[in-house]
């Protein structure tokens, strides 16, 4: 049996758009020669591949079967363009980095700024996400290199990354916020304000949790945070106008330390830390470009974090 990927990518495509009629106007061919196609598979597996439901068509379980290796292989095909391009020397061209709203899009700002400054022909994509949709824009060739929180990557075995320092969350509040004012406040003193966030991750939903109050926890029946917010600018924006509080690393609010619109205050310990990264496919070679993105994303990490090297950062080797 001789399938053709062309049948393949017309396969999924109609599965994708539930209608013959979209999956054309997507692919950029008539109607009839898609039809055809998906004919000329059919007969091939010797069986259908669609039937007709309520709404639109459904993959029959051979079409599901199929699907699941055109999928695959897709991706295979892929990373044979992605190495090929690797041994011709041309990756330098592009580089298409996944980030998610909140901690990794402040992170690397100045990062793509200076790789621009020393390559300005380097064609580079970013796409920002919500962190939870990142390793599946990766498994879907989206992406190159995923820069999040790490704990959403380290138990992903087809993930290899790179941990950059941990970075202490402060409590971060607008200036002239009544908590500034107290001579000595604490963790109780924290959560007699509403608190604002992005989604939290597991393990700092629970650290978070650990400290509140009883009757704080229950008066929010289950949401820890008041005002939940994945961007940082709009999350910033929030606090310089309400007294709401929040918890991020220092080097998110900087600029607005400066501005003398936010105040951080450091009376307040948390205990609890940012711990960033660099994620990539294990069986997908790093790019020179990403090689030089991850290097120079590294450096600008030890220096927001004081020039404290982390000893677990390890260079990616191409293969």
């Amino acid at each position: 049996m001789n399938i053709e990927l062309r049948h393949l990518k017309h396969l999924a495509a109609v599965a994708e758009h539930a209608s013959f009629s979209r999956a054309a106007e997507a692919l950029h061919i008539t109607q009839p020669a898609l039809s055809r196609s998906i004919q000329g598979l059919e007969a091939q597996v010797g069986g259908a591949l669609f039937e007709r439901q309520r709404g639109g068509i459904e993959p029959t379980d051979l079409g599901r079967l199929l699907l699941r290796h055109a999928k695959a292989f897709e991706a295979s095909t892929q990373d044979l363009e992605h190495e090929i391009r690797l041994a011709r020397g041309l990756a330098l061209g592009e580089l298409r980095i996944g980030v998610g709203p909140f901690g990794g899009s402040a992170l690397i700002g100045p990062v793509v700024g200076r790789l621009n400054r020393l390559h300005p022909g380097l064609r580079v994509q970013l796409l920002v996400a919500p962190w939870q949709e990142l390793p599946e824009r990766a498994r879907a060739r989206d992406v190159d290199l995923i820069v999040l929180d790490l704990s959403e990557v380290e138990q992903l075995e087809d993930f290899a990354s790179q941990a950059l320092s941990p970075h202490q969350a402060v409590v971060v509040c607008r200036a002239g916020h009544p908590l500034a004012a107290l001579p000595a406040p604490g963790l109780d003193d924290l959560f007699s304000y509403p608190l604002a966030g992005p989604r939290l991750p597991p393990h700092a939903a629970k650290a978070l949790a650990a400290g509140m109050p009883a009757e704080r926890r229950t008066a929010l029946r289950g949401s820890l945070l008041t005002l939940e917010c994945d961007s940082s600018s709009v999350l910033k924006a929030m606090l310089v106008d309400s007294d709401a509080v929040s918890m991020m690393p220092r080097f998110m609010v900087q600029a607005e330390i400066k501005a003398g619109l936010l105040t951080v205050i450091d009376d307040i310990e948390l205990g609890t830390k940012a711990r960033f990264g660099v994620a990539w496919l294990r069986q997908r070679t790093v790019s020179g470009a990403g090689l030089k993105f991850i290097e120079l994303l590294a450096a600008h990490d030890v220096a927001l974090a004081g020039g404290r090297r982390n000893t677990k950062r390890r260079r990616p080797q191409p293969r």
